[in-house]
């Protein structure tokens, strides 16, 4: 299995006309999607291409492409798209300190 994880900086700008509005607000978001084969997250990941700066010069847009095909990762400012294999979690084991005597 296949992850593609997109790295995006979300801006919330309610009042877009006025530039002196303090409402505005901006924060990370992170966004995991599964695929069963590489070349659907492959797939996938080349749609998430959709910067304004990246699709306004084919140049780029075919960099960018080339970028997720060899290194599963593309970056633009901000911006990442990544495709990476989905491993098996490791088991968690939590230690309850509460329960141990003190040797002090």
């Amino acid at each position: 299995m296949y992850a593609v994880i997109r790295h995006t900086y979300h801006l919330d700008i309610p009042e877009p006309s006025n530039v002196h509005s303090t409402k505005s607000s901006a924060k990370w978001r992170h966004f995991v999607w599964i695929f069963e084969t590489e070349l659907n997250a492959l797939a996938f990941a080349i749609s998430l291409l959709d910067d304004p700066l990246i699709m306004s010069n084919e140049w780029l847009i075919e960099s960018a492409i080339k970028q997720l095909e060899e290194n599963r990762y593309y970056q633009v400012g901000r911006e990442s798209v990544a495709i990476a294999e989905v491993q098996d979690s490791p088991q968690i084991i939590y230690k309850d300190d509460n329960h141990e005597k003190s040797i002090h």
